[in-house]
């Protein structure tokens, strides 16, 4: 999946970012620079794991409070 080609046509090879994502592995002929881009995509894809994972519970775990009832308007006076 990682390695598939662009709707735009271009082929751009591998996608560190992608792979990451998906739980894919680097392949077996992957260089120096794709381990690095690799390391560097897993832990951007971690971090964000971790922040949407805070983000859920709070907005999970959020009580809606109770709301005072508002104030009833007061009564018109009679015109003299």
């Amino acid at each position: 999946m990682a390695t598939e080609q662009h709707p735009g046509g271009y082929d751009d090879g591998y996608d560190a970012l992608m792979a990451a994502i998906t739980g894919e592995p680097l392949p077996p002929d992957a260089g120096p620079d794709a381990h690095g881009e690799y390391r560097s995509a897993t832990a951007d894809v971690a971090l964000l794991r971790e922040q949407l994972d805070l983000l859920g519970d709070a907005l999970g775990d959020a009580v809606p409070q109770d709301r005072p009832a508002p104030a009833p308007a007061p009564a018109p006076v009679p015109a003299p």
